[in-house]
């Protein structure tokens, strides 16, 4: 699983230097597992991806960042330039605090660079700003998980419920739901978000394999568990 973790953050890297370039020219101014954990794949396999499509989504304009670019746009990807990038939105948002749309790119950019504690204060920020958005909730307890230290409980989950009370049918929210539960112990409470899941997914597609085997592992867990 490492090197698929790694492999993503590196798409979701290039997808951000692309991304936050025409972001700031309209407004001037990585995440190996720890071994003590078993996050499942079926949230880690939802959550990463979904970063970088929001990545463009957050633009406005995504046919602009999918155009190829000329050669005085095309940024020189690395981290210090993400970095720099970064830097000059966060700069920007403490003179525009209502831009939400700013402060969701801002929180998706930290992920991107591990620095999941100041992902979590943008998130709070873009909470504030749409308390009802299932997918910020979703996002917000990702990252703020990640600064626990790949844990569930509390918070994270708390988030999580109140995405799954505006939206029960959020397929990251779901899948997230299961893991709290299986990280906990609680295998029969992994269960059924994880077959929801399974019920709204092609039968055929991976995503549905890898969620039938999880249910499937949680399943066998509980059952030794009533055994005992």
């Amino acid at each position: 699983m490492t090197s698929f973790l790694l492999g993503a953050i590196a798409l979701v890297a290039i997808a951000l230097a692309f991304a936050l370039a025409p972001l700031l020219r309209r407004h001037p101014a990585g995440l190996a597992p720890r071994p003590d954990r078993d996050w499942s794949p079926i949230a880690i396999g939802l959550v990463l991806p979904a970063a970088a499509v929001a990545l463009y989504a957050a633009i406005g304009t995504p046919q602009a960042v999918l155009a190829p670019p000329t050669q005085a746009d095309t940024p020189a990807i690395g981290p210090a330039q993400i970095e720099a990038m970064v830097n000059r939105l966060a700069e920007r948002l403490k003179n525009e605090p209502d831009d939400a749309e700013g402060w969701r790119m801002l929180a998706h950019s930290y992920e991107t660079l591990r620095r999941f504690d100041a992902a979590v204060e943008a998130y709070r920020h873009l909470i504030a700003l749409e308390p009802n958005n299932a997918n910020g909730l979703t996002d917000a307890a990702v990252a703020l998980g990640m600064a626990m230290n790949q844990d569930l409980s509390g918070e994270p989950e708390r988030l999580i419920d109140r995405a799954l009370a505006i939206n029960p049918n959020h397929v990251q929210a779901l899948a997230l739901k299961g893991s709290a539960a299986y990280e906990r112990g609680d295998y029969a409470q992994a269960i059924p978000p994880w077959k929801k899941i399974l019920a709204m997914v092609p039968q055929d597609s991976e995503m549905a394999r890898s969620i039938g085997a999880s249910v499937e592992k949680a399943e066998a867990l509980a059952a030794k568990s009533s055994k005992r």
